[in-house]
């Protein structure tokens, strides 16, 4: 969520800004207009070729009128979404109509002492993100006419060119409609995502991975590459019953300890399991390790490592068609459709991988003991059940709590004394130096689930 949230704030922060300078900007410059054009004087404008007939004509020459004006970030944004929704570009429209009587305004200065201009000839096209040239051209005609009074009314008032309709609630308006289309768009793409991921098997998975994985290891490690703590955590997998696993049993796990505060862990393709620092010093007893653990392989169990790359691959191809030059605005307001289109998605795979995690728990040591005590220590770190738990992938720690602890009493499981993870860990490595068998005192008892 504060991936969103905060560049939200900063970006709503901005847009604002960029609201108030263009209106300022564009009042400002329709100020200069209508000043400069009460100081021309009045010239007969005509798009037709051939002069009038009452005149006489003493010389005539070509004029023209050139401007480039630059787009607000504010209308330039609005423009990107009108034309992905679809609708009338008011906010171009403004800034083409403003150009127009630029360039005109120019063209009649450059046409001074002519009684008329015809032939009038306008040329527009755009140069780049948000700047629109715009040139007038056209033939002044010096007659014995003495030009006189103000504004000109040979041509059609502009009105009817405009959008008079607020630039906020369009803003708005469009804005609505992208996030809809994106979330049809990514929602839809994720059912061909989690079909895709079904067709590839545990083997192929492992290949691929195996090629991409050097930002974390280079290849399998040996033992003596591990270090102990890594070295413990992979014993303490493949220490669990492999009936237990499910079809992660065919997975060669590998662990990694990633030196981050953030008390987390995340299962990789192809085996690799990722333990954050933060997630060891929160743990107290070597039951908790294991429940965490357990979640990680019940999220192979479910395919939901494929699923997740999956979909992250199809939000970020999905900004980088619309919005390759506005990376950092576009992408945040793409993210929003694919936060809320995974958010029951992704709680229920949490779910489930906790319910992994209960039943590994259950078949290694006998009992359900500390299950559910890592979520409690999370749930003291994180604030009430409000909007944050609504607007989360992750369901609140409280209710991962609560319905473990309904699973345990559901199924009337037993409970029993956890083994502390630091005394774990010293038996751990005292049976290295004494090459014993290093779990067999940890066994689950027969006829435990």
């Amino acid at each position: 969520m504060q991936e969103l949230f905060v560049p939200g704030i900063m970006l709503m922060i901005l847009i604002g800004i960029a609201f108030v300078t263009g209106r300022l900007a564009e009042a400002a410059h329709e100020r200069a207009l209508r000043r400069d054009e009460q100081l021309l004087p009045n010239q007969h404008l005509s798009t037709e070729d051939h002069a009038p007939e009452d005149i006489l004509l003493r010389y005539s020459r070509m004029v023209t009128g050139k401007v480039v004006i630059g787009e607000d970030r504010f209308r330039n944004l609005l423009a990107r979404l009108r034309i992905f929704v679809g609708g009338r570009l008011g906010a171009h429209e403004a800034t083409i109509t403003r150009a127009k009587r630029e360039a005109m305004l120019r063209m009649r200065t450059d046409a001074k002492g002519a009684s008329h201009i015809t032939g009038i000839r306008m040329t527009t096209a755009q140069l780049g993100r948000g700047m629109v040239e715009m040139m007038v051209s056209g033939t002044a005609l010096y007659t014995d006419k003495r030009p006189s009074g103000g504004f000109p009314s040979a041509l059609p008032d502009d009105g009817i060119n405009i959008s008079h309709k607020n630039l906020l609630v369009e803003f708005t308006s469009a804005s609505a409609a992208f996030l809809f289309i994106c979330w049809g768009i990514y929602a839809t793409s994720g059912f061909a995502v989690e079909w895709a991921t079904r067709q590839i098997s545990i083997e192929d998975e492992i290949a691929i991975w195996s090629e991409l994985e050097g930002d974390y290891i280079t290849e399998r490690r040996s033992d003596d590459q591990r270090s102990l703590p890594e070295r413990y955590i992979l014993d303490l997998i493949n220490s669990i019953p492999k009936s237990a696993l499910g079809p992660a049993a065919a997975y060669d796990f590998e662990v990694v300890i990633i030196p981050d505060d953030t008390p987390n862990a995340a299962a990789l393709p192809g085996g690799l399991i990722l333990v954050h620092t933060g997630m060891l010093e929160l743990v107290d007893t070597e039951n908790e390790l294991l429940s965490i653990l357990g979640h990680e392989i019940g999220h192979y169990n479910g395919r939901d490592h494929l699923e997740g790359l999956g979909r992250q691959a199809v939000g970020v191809a999905l900004s980088a068609m619309m919005f390759q030059a506005d990376a950092v605005l576009t992408t945040w307001i793409a993210g929003w459709p694919k936060m809320l289109a995974d958010l029951d998605y992704s709680r229920s795979q949490e779910l489930d991988a906790d319910k992994w995690g209960l039943d590994i728990v259950m078949a290694k040591y006998g009992h359900a003991t500390d299950v559910a005590t890592t979520f409690a220590k999370l749930a003291m770190m994180q604030e009430d059940e409000s909007m944050l738990d609504y607007l989360g992938t992750h369901p609140h720690p409280m209710d991962r709590v609560r319905r473990l602890n309904k699973m345990v009493t559901d199924r009337n499981l037993p409970l029993g004394e956890p083994i502390p993870l630091q005394t774990a860990f010293e038996r751990y490595v005292d049976a290295l130096e004494g090459q014993s068998a290093i779990y067999d005192e940890y066994e689950a008892p027969e006829g435990s689930e």
